[in-house]
């Protein structure tokens, strides 16, 4: 059995010992064996019913196996230091296993399989740290078209995936760490912004291009865009299917903003801007024919100088 997921699951409680070992004994061979299937990883069809009654058992559940691996992660977070909580959300398609049950639909309605949100542990530095938090879910055939999802409240639209996963995050890594939740376009929340935080937990996600400052009839990277540059630094651009690699330099300009509130939120009236920080990266002398890459950065971590805001892009 390999020793370094047995010390991984060394947290594990599925209320018997010898469920204990052999959870430790299924992960060890699957993950030895990652493309094959349950009795050849297994090496027998005796083994592989062993297993199967082991998923079929009631005190086997995905949250306590999960809850294993969370405290393995925590125990692995360092004293110091910012550690970043990545948020992402991934789609597993079942579409050609058309017998399969409880799934729901994906991007497009013919799509079938499951959505897995996950919030991975990093270092600064981007070493991995482990899990501290996953939710697993079908789409419901209700889920309701955009129009719809704009007017309907947080708490009732798959929005709050990333409300949920931001207070587990707080209780996964307990009071006195300092941590940022790094997260893509598709949380730039208002609600997720202002909701309320734990002190040293912050938030780092991409702004959509159509935010606006309050007060301020221009959009928020317009307004970014006029005042003389703060910093500049050099990334990697990794290969797309519609462009190469290429060393790209960054134009950064940042500033202390109040985030208008959405013109459609079921509680606008009673909202107030969001005071944050808002980071503008634009690319300087992109080559012949190519857009210039532009990011905006909304972040509820004070930036107390240039060399924040640097650090905000590179995580």
């Amino acid at each position: 059995m390999n020793t370094a997921i047995q010390h991984e699951l060394r947290f594990a409680d599925l209320g018997d010992r010898r469920l204990d070992g052999r959870l430790a004994q299924l992960v060890s061979a699957l993950a030895d064996h990652p493309n094959a299937s349950v009795p050849q990883a297994l090496g027998s069809w005796a083994a592989a019913k062993a297993a199967y009654r082991f998923w079929d058992n009631d005190r086997v559940t995905p949250a306590a196996i999960r809850d294993a691996h969370r405290q393995a992660t925590r125990a692995r977070l360092p004293d110091t230091g910012v550690v970043l909580a990545l948020q992402d959300t991934t789609a597993l398609s079942f579409t050609h296993h058309p017998a399969t049950r409880g799934l729901g639909h994906l991007t497009h309605r013919t799509s079938r399989g499951l959505l897995v949100h996950s919030v991975l542990a990093v270092t600064a530095d981007g070493v991995p740290l482990g899990l501290l938090h996953q939710h697993v879910w079908a789409r419901d055939r209700r889920h309701g078209g955009r129009r719809t999802r704009a007017r309907r409240a947080t708490a009732a639209k798959e929005s709050q995936r990333w409300l949920t996963a931001l207070q587990a995050t707080a209780a996964a890594v307990g009071p006195g760490r300092t941590v940022v939740a790094v997260a893509d376009r598709e949380a730039d929340c208002f609600d997720l912004l202002a909701a309320p935080r734990p002190a040293g937990l912050d938030l780092l996600v991409r702004g959509r291009p159509r935010r606006r400052w309050h007060g301020e009839p221009r959009l928020l990277g317009a307004v970014l865009a006029a005042p003389p540059a703060a910093a500049e630094m050099t990334v990697p651009l990794a290969r797309a299917d519609d462009r190469p690699a290429r060393m790209v330099t960054l134009v950064l300009r940042y500033a202390q903003v109040g985030l208008e509130r959405p013109s459609v939120h079921p509680r606008r009236r009673a909202l107030v801007p969001q005071p944050v920080w808002a980071v503008l990266a634009q690319e300087r002398d992109a080559p012949a024919g190519v857009p210039p890459l532009s990011w905006l950065l909304l972040t509820t971590r004070p930036l107390a100088g240039p060399a924040d805001a640097v650090a905000a892009v590179r995580w």
